[in-house]
């Protein structure tokens, strides 16, 4: 019945019997159904208005579909209850799901969304890539959630790069559970050929502590060690990293910690010929070759993400994704009037 009003409506602009698209769905719905809810669905009576402005701007004739890039989602007003997972597809297929993306399989709906800046507002995007997935003309996005799901119909030719949608506008919405006043959903979208490049974020490096005296005469392996660590660039730290504040002060605490060997010279070993010097030069020497032994080690696990077994590594796509979550301006898409929620 919808997809015949759909239709219908659309003949009846088309012929000039009505102006608008509300006043052919109007009459449809009147000589329809005798509750006038003929045409109901929200993704529906937005094509009829698309074919409306097809009609006055473009003398009828189909645009060819806009190229954009899917930046991400906003929830305004989201209640606790509502953390979906996202499927976006159009005619062809499956386009984007959040239940087989690499960065997002494994975790769960309540973990997908972030709070912004903005008090009331969850969103989700993928932190260091320019967006979802590609679109193009018509395109569904699926919202799947536990007390029901809803669904939207858009087109990127007929729609700005943000729209923002009421519960009213969302297809199944009136037949969930749980009711949500005030919640809105928001589409974010830019144009494919100026869609943003992520830059990563320059990293600080901690300022250089001085030597002291005792570490001057340090033995060779720990000298090795020690220019292997200073000659790193500051571009090659891991990613998970980016946005961590204290990581400086984490690395200053983490060398300051590392046990410091003192080494014999061998004007020592000349001056102190006995046998209980010989005692101790043995006795350091393996107490430096016990320390360059578990230095690596140290390194290793301090590096290992907070909370997780060293022996059994987190998956890699899941940390990054949460570390780079962590920061909430990642989820502002460029906007200026976002605030800190109280």
């Amino acid at each position: 019945m919808a997809r015949t009003g759909l239709m219908i409506s659309c003949l009846l602009l088309y012929l000039k019997f009505f102006p608008t698209a509300e006043e052919s769905i109007d009459y449809y719905n009147q000589k329809r159904c005798v509750d006038g809810k003929g045409l109901a669905l929200p993704s529906q009576i937005r094509y009829v208005k698309y074919y409306e402005r097809t009609l006055t701007y473009f003398n009828g004739e189909v645009q060819p579909g806009r190229r954009c890039m899917l930046r991400g989602f906003r929830l305004h007003k989201c209640p606790y209850w509502v953390r979906p997972s996202i499927t976006v597809s159009d005619f062809n297929g499956v386009l984007f799901t959040t239940k087989k993306h690499p960065r997002t399989k494994d975790l769960s709906p309540d973990e997908l969304w972030f709070a912004a800046p903005k008090k009331g507002i969850m969103v989700f995007a993928l932190p260091g890539e320019p967006g979802l997935t590609e679109l193009a003309g018509d395109f569904k996005v699926h919202f799947h959630d536990r007390q029901g799901d809803f669904y939207c119909w858009l087109n990127t030719t007929m729609m700005e790069n943000r729209k923002i949608l009421s519960t009213s506008d969302l297809d199944g919405f009136d037949k969930r559970k749980l009711p949500s006043p005030g919640f809105q959903v928001e589409v974010v979208l830019v144009d494919y050929e100026s869609r943003p490049v992520p830059t990563p974020a320059t990293p600080t490096t901690p300022a250089a502590s001085k030597p002291d005296e005792s570490s001057a005469a340090s033995s060779p392996a720990q000298d090795s060690a020690a220019t292997t660590t200073t000659t790193k660039a500051p571009g090659t730290r891991e990613k998970d990293d980016v946005f961590s504040d204290d990581e400086g002060s984490s690395r200053g605490k983490r060398e300051k910690s590392t046990p410091t060997a003192t080494a014999t010279t061998p004007s020592d070993l000349e001056t102190k010929p006995s046998s209980d010097s010989v005692a101790t030069v043995t006795q350091k020497t393996e107490q430096v070759s016990i320390t360059d032994a578990k230095q690596p080690a140290t390194e290793t696990r301090s590096q290992a993400p907070v909370g997780t077994n060293p022996a059994a590594p987190a998956n890699p796509e899941v940390s990054e994704f949460k570390a780079m979550a962590a920061d909430a301006s990642v989820f502002t898409f460029g906007d200026d009037e976002d605030y800190e929620s109280d």
